[in-house]
């Protein structure tokens, strides 16, 4: 049923009932009862015991707790393995030797209450996937080390090549950093923390707030995801025991130039001896003295020692089977291995993760069974560049692109109480709807109320307190494009993601302090958030399970594409050019295409009591609208990426982009490329909108009712 109301606070929504569950008891109202904050921190403390960085010993401690945990709630359990090719630092050394001698990284500072930050097994902060290598040379500060800063630095008639790059960490992938170093020529790069983006000038810093102190080290990988991630040597097919392996030498997502991340309490003694001209407006950061760019006095000598071996991982997977449908799969999801000990990022995600096994578990004794199949995914290896979830992908790319409904992932879950999501276009309403049916904690009105809320807190309009759910969307949900275990599936074969957390000041990034003090201090002290993500996560899961008709939305999907097609078009308009162009037919399809997933719109509350061979028909043609838009091919220059609507950009690292084919068009200048990229989405759009006309067609042609 649709209704239409106007809040008074001038926005018109449309508020949507969800077509009922076919089965009678409720539970959805049950689950909302079940997760806990002290069952969360339970799980939290445990998981946090120990760093377990992917492929170590203490990694396989954790895959086996979460195993027992999954077969203690009654999943069907697996652990499947990969072997992966895995750097560990063996030395990672650099020292400053003009115009001042100096040796670091200094290690990160231990502080009283704190037992975890004297922890002398934590791996030495390093870059995954840098080369091992010596270099030498004078430093140039190149900000935050993203194109347009070269740029900025070959306006003052200053090089990189040959030297060594002093690079901030924000605005970009640190991937990005030493890509493009790489390409200016640099010998290496250093990358550091500024206390204007993490650290003092964001608030106290730790232990007396959430903010990086001046030793505190970002670890991270830095290998070349926006190519492709996963094993390096296995591109495009899971890296299996028996699995062809390329050499290392061609692997294309891996740096050529050794990098290193340092704290800024190190950066300072650089920065503070830097000549040069001052730094370009915007540049500065938040040490207390003006910064120069170089090059010199400055001269520093990098000594990165890596153990390169081919090591094992562990995923844990838990199956709660399907009783009607359980060949199509809901998997909801987070990684395990963590840089240090990870209580953020990611054992926030698993914790939810096992209070929703647990929650299920419950609600299984009470006598639920879903629709479809829920799978619990607890990946491995994504720190270094989403192995586990990625292998698997590859390993299983039949089954995931033909029985996986949805993928949902909670990376990194809780930090805070701001909620944050990015999802495909087809589940954004979904999410919309999940958000307005479950409370937050703090305001006890919905999280979609206090979501919109926290959007537009500098904007003046009157807020309304108790929102209902509704059917457009009132709140910015973002576009997916890299950095966490839902790129495969998005990337690599098409299906629909959300990938969500509540967030919040969070300094500790990758550093010895994300640990449980910290959470229990500063992040979520009482553990609603954790219980609060625990049931929007398990209402999505259930939805997408239960509902007889997938809420797979495909008229958000033909309006971001009108969007994003007119945004190009007015690009071109901006070159003063006119390149032959399918762009006119292109708007034209996906004008028709909305006018149909319109009319579904309209008649799609009709359709949950079909028969079930024509509730079959429909979920498998709403399943292929987000895979119309992959292409076998893949991008120019990076098939492993096939999305033709959305892709990680070689720029941005993490950051979607849109229309990527023809971005990359208009960005090469090459434009007499563009009528095969536009051909390739015109195609899709066609798919798309077919799918969605059989949808319209079988609700119209045939009888309601007659049983599932």
């Amino acid at each position: 049923m649709i209704k239409f109301k106007q809040w008074r606070c001038g926005l018109t929504v449309v508020v949507l009932a969800l077509p009922a569950f076919s089965q009678t008891t409720n539970w959805p109202g049950r689950f909302l009862e079940l997760p806990r904050p002290d069952s969360c921190r339970t799980f939290l403390l445990r998981l946090t015991e120990e760093p377990h960085v992917a492929g170590t010993e203490q990694d396989k401690i954790s895959a086996d707790y979460v195993l027992r945990k999954f077969k203690t709630y009654g999943l069907i359990t697996e652990m499947p393995t990969y072997d992966v090719y895995l750097p560990y630092p063996k030395k990672v050394e650099f020292k400053i030797t003009q115009p001042i001698q100096f040796t670091g990284p200094t290690p990160e500072a231990g502080f009283a209450g704190d037992k975890d930050s004297f922890e002398p097994e934590v791996i030495k902060p390093f870059h995954a996937y840098s080369p091992g290598g010596a270099a030498e040379g004078q430093v140039v500060y190149v900000n935050y080390g993203m194109p347009e800063d070269y740029e900025k630095l070959a306006e003052l008639g200053i090089a990189v090549q040959d030297r060594i790059a002093l690079a901030r960490y924000g605005k970009c992938y640190r991937g990005v950093k030493v890509h493009v170093a790489e390409e200016h020529g640099a010998k290496a790069v250093l990358i550091y923390s500024d206390p204007a983006d993490d650290g003092y000038m964001q608030g106290d810093i730790y232990p007396y707030g959430p903010m990086r102190p001046e030793t505190g080290i970002q670890r991270g990988t830095v290998q070349y995801m926006f190519f492709y991630p996963g094993d390096p040597l296995t591109p495009g097919w899971g890296a299996t025991g028996a699995a062809e392996r390329n050499n290392a030498d061609l692997a294309k997502n891996m740096p050529r130039i050794p990098s290193l991340p340092i704290s800024y309490f190190d950066a300072e003694k650089i920065l503070r001896h830097l000549a040069g001209a001052n730094v370009p407006r915007g540049w500065q950061g938040g040490l207390p003295f003006a910064y120069h760019v170089g090059p010199g006095p400055v001269a520093l000598e990098l000594n990165v020692q890596m153990d390169y071996q081919i090591r094992q991982i562990w995923n844990v997977m838990g199956t709660l089977r399907g009783k009607e449908e359980p060949e199509n799969i809901v998997i909801i999801g987070n990684h395990r291995d963590a840089w240090t000990y990870g209580a953020v990022d990611p054992s926030s995600g698993t914790a939810v993760l096992l209070e929703l096994a647990r929650a299920f578990s419950e609600m299984v004794k009470q006598g639920y069974r879903p629709r479809r199949t829920i799978q619990f995914a607890s990946w491995d290896g994504e720190e270094y560049g989403l192995l586990g979830s990625t292998e698997w992908v590859e390993h299983h790319r039949t089954l995931t692109s033909r029985h996986v409904v949805a993928y949902v992932n909670m990376d990194a879950a809780v930090s805070g109480d701001r909620f944050d999501v990015g999802a495909s276009p087809t589940l954004r309403n979904f999410v919309q709807q999940i958000a307005g049916m479950v409370d937050d904690p703090k305001t006890g009105r919905s999280v979609l109320s206090r979501w919109w809320q926290q959007q537009n807190e500098s904007k003046k309009k009157k807020i309304e307190p108790n929102w209902s759910v509704t059917d457009t969307l009132a709140v910015n949900i973002e576009d997916l494009g890299a950095g966490s275990d839902f790129t495969a599936f998005l990337d690599f074969v098409g299906v629909p993601c959300i990938s969500m957390s509540f967030g919040g000041p969070y300094g500790v990034y990758h550093a010895l302090y994300d640990n449980f003090y910290w959470m229990e201090k500063f992040g979520d002290p009482t553990f609603v958030y954790h219980a609060t993500m625990t049931k929007i996560a398990g209402l999505m899961a259930m939805h997408l399970a239960d509902r007889p008709l997938l809420p797979i939305e495909p008229l958000t999907y033909a309006r971001q594409l009108r969007r994003e097609v007119k945004n190009v078009q007015a690009s071109l308009k901006e070159l003063n050019v006119k390149p032959i162009t399918q762009l006119d037919d292109l708007a034209k399809k996906i004008n028709e295409w909305a006018r149909v997933a319109e009319s579904w719109r309209r008649i799609a509350p009709n359709a949950g009591e079909l028969e079930a061979l024509s509730l079959k028909k429909l979920n498998d043609q709403l399943m292929s609208i987000d895979r119309a838009f992959i292409s076998l091919e893949g991008l120019r220059g990076r098939p492993w990426y096939k999305n033709l609507v959305v892709a990680p950009g070689e720029y941005t690292g993490y950051a979607a982009i849109t229309l990527p084919g023809l971005r990359d068009c208009l960005d090469r200048n090459d434009l007499e490329r563009l009528p095969i990229e536009e051909s390739k989405l015109l195609k899709a759009v066609e798919a798309a909108m077919a799918a969605t006309q059989v949808v319209i067609d079988v609700v119209q042609q045939r009888p309601i009712g007659g049983g599932r």
